[in-house]
């Protein structure tokens, strides 16, 4: 999802979340890449995420916090600019177009039922770039 609560001077990728089940991200090391762990908390606290070399980072998508009934939530990210070239590689995994995605059973529960209706992936991927993009 969009969250709209970046300065102006932020120039590198404004704050986001990604639409999928789960993104991995290979970085150069140069810094840039912020996260915020809660995105209801208002205004967003952003921290910077640290390089370890070699490894990789994995976001958790808005599909899989649909997927989990909010078990596991996606983190708003984003890059700000450091004066430094900057260059990473982003795999985003998606399970097939016409994949129901819908409440896991071990998510919910008579007291917690399933906060969002069942969706096909590629209904709900191309509804959240709509969205994003006004197309």
């Amino acid at each position: 999802g969009d969250f709209g609560d970046c300065d102006e001077e932020i120039l590198g990728a404004s704050a986001h979340s990604d639409y999928g089940i789960i993104t991995l991200l290979a970085t150069d090391g140069v810094p840039g890449l912020q996260v915020c762990r809660d995105k209801d908390q208002q205004p967003h606290v952003w921290e910077d995420v640290l390089h370890v070399e070699g490894a990789l980072i994995i976001n958790i998508g808005d599909m899989t916090e649909r997927w989990t009934n909010c078990l596991f939530r996606s983190a708003p990210h984003r890059v700000v600019p450091t004066g430094l070239e900057r260059y990473s590689a982003a795999f985003f995994f998606d399970p097939p177009e016409d994949f129901l995605v819908e409440c896991l059973d071990s998510c919910c529960s008579e007291s917690n039922p399933p906060r969002f209706p069942p969706i096909r992936c590629g209904d709900y991927l191309r509804e959240r770039f709509r969205l994003r993009h006004e197309l």
